[in-house]
Formats: C-alpha cells, sequence, structure tokens
C-alpha cells in the first residue's frame, strides 16, 4: 500500500503540473452537458411544469448539473495512457518491478480524478448561477448521501476496469481510438449520461440493464434524487458487487492474453 501511495503522489504533482489535460476532459463532459440543459430550456418553454419521461424542467436540468458534476468526479481516463504505453514498448518495466500494473494505474488516475473534480467545481458553480432560478438541489439526508457515495465510488471502479479493458486492446489493435469513441457513444446513451434513462425506448433500457450501464451514472443519480426504491437500491449494490467482479476477472484474462501476443511480436 505505501508503494501505491506513493504512486498516487507522483500522479496528483503530475496533474497539477499539467492541469491543461484535467481542464480538457472537465469541458469536454460540460459543454454537452450545458447544451442539451439549454435545448431542454427550449423544449419546456411556456410549460415548465409539464413532464417529460416523469420529469419536469426543474427536474431535468437539475438532473443534467448534477449527473455532469458526478461523470466529472468518476469517470477516469486511463485507457489512452495504456494503449500508447502498449504500442511504444513501455510496459516492459512494469512486467519487471513488484508492483501491479493496473493497481499503478488505479492509485495514478485516483489522484488525478481529485485535481480535475476541483477543476470542474468553477464551471459547476457557474452553471449552477446560470440555471439558478430551475435547479432544485434535494435536501441533504446522511444515509441517503452516504448510499450515494458509495454507488459512486463502485461506479467509478465499474469505468475503471472498463477503461482497462479499452486500453488493453491496443495488444490487438494497432488504433484503438476507433473503439473508444464507440464506447464514449455508448455509454452516454445507456448509462444516462446524455439522457435519463426513462427517455429512452423500453428496449433500449433493456439494454442499459442487462449489461452493465444504468449502474454506472444512472443508479447513483436515482439514489442522489431520491427516485430509487429500497429494492432498487439492493439490487443495484448487488449488480455492482457483480459486475466488478466479472470485469476483473475479464481485465485478468484479457492482459494474460495480450502479454503473450506483446512478447511473440517483440521475439
Amino acid at each position: 500500500m505505501k508503494t501505491y501511495w506513493k504512486v498516487a503522489l507522483l500522479g496528483w504533482q503530475d496533474s497539477l503540473v499539467y492541469r491543461f489535460n484535467a481542464l480538457v476532459w472537465v469541458l469536454y463532459a460540460v459543454v454537452p452537458s450545458l447544451t442539451l440543459m439549454l435545448v431542454w430550456l427550449a423544449a419546456y418553454e411556456g410549460q415548465p411544469n409539464s413532464r417529460i419521461g416523469g420529469f419536469n424542467l426543474s427536474e431535468m436540468l437539475t438532473y443534467y448539473l448534477l449527473v455532469t458534476a458526478l461523470s466529472v468526479a468518476i469517470t477516469p481516463h486511463p485507457e489512452w495512457d495504456i494503449a500508447s504505453a502498449i504500442r511504444d514498448g513501455k510496459i516492459t518495466p512494469f512486467l519487471l518491478r513488484p508492483v501491479g500494473y493496473f493497481g499503478y494505474r488505479l492509485a495514478w488516475e485516483s489522484s488525478y480524478q481529485i485535481v480535475k473534480t476541483a477543476m470542474m467545481l468553477p464551471a459547476f458553480a457557474l452553471i449552477w448561477w446560470f440555471f439558478r432560478a430551475y435547479i432544485q438541489i434535494p435536501p441533504f439526508e446522511p444515509v441517503r448521501f452516504g448510499l450515494f457515495l458509495l454507488s459512486a465510488l463502485g461506479a467509478y471502479l465499474l469505468l475503471s476496469q472498463l477503461k482497462f479493458l479499452l486500453g488493453i486492446s491496443a495488444f490487438w489493435l494497432l488504433e484503438p481510438g476507433g473503439l473508444m469513441e464507440i464506447w464514449n457513444v455508448l455509454n452516454g446513451l445507456f448509462a444516462g449520461r446524455l439522457l435519463p434513462l426513462q427517455l429512452l425506448p423500453m428496449w433500449a433500457q433493456w439494454v442499459g440493464n442487462a449489461l452493465p450501464f444504468s449502474i454506472l451514472y444512472a443508479f447513483p443519480m436515482q439514489i442522489l434524487l431520491g427516485r430509487a426504491t429500497t429494492e432498487e437500491i439492493w439490487w443495484g449494490f448487488a449488480r455492482q458487487a457483480i459486475w466488478l467482479a466479472v470485469l476483473a476477472l475479464a481485465v485478468h484474462w484479457v492482459w494474460r492474453r495480450g502479454l503473450l501476443a506483446y512478447e511473440a511480436v517483440g521475439t
């Protein structure tokens, strides 16, 4: 643990040096959400109390504000560095060190997420002020907020595992950027990032629930906004635990297979 703590500190220092990278990812999340909030503001014009997918205008804009903050805080981006390291042969030293590569990446990314979240706060405050007439932050309830934080942590670990798999694809793909963009589209659609899941067709909701998408952003948001029943909360946590186990095994297996291909190329 001391090793990973030192890695986290190094990641913190690196994030502070290259703050512009964090700013780019913040803008990548904030700008689309701000655009959609303006679209919904126009869609509800003259009928702010009408309901679309169970949301009135105030609830819809509150959802977008909070899900944007959540996505910035829990969405890591290690896939690009992993893919680059594989292509350039820079993972070789990690194969010789007494430290797990994915533990190293998780520690590094976690410190980076703290810096990125801090840089997001001014944009969050600005959007909140601009839409202040519509935003209704749910009242603070310790139990519900604690469950929200726990679900957000589970979502962060799930996203990390999924991003690890995307990065590992570079063992077989010369340029995995296309695959990563496809993932971004699917994740935004089925995970509740671009639209609340209630607005999607039933088949799309089924896809989001059958795969781990709905427990990434939609599940924590349902808890935070008080829209999840007790049964839905327990089932959501159970799904997070199951998918974490499945994805951790998948990452381990794909990594081992990838190393065989990596060694074959190097010989």
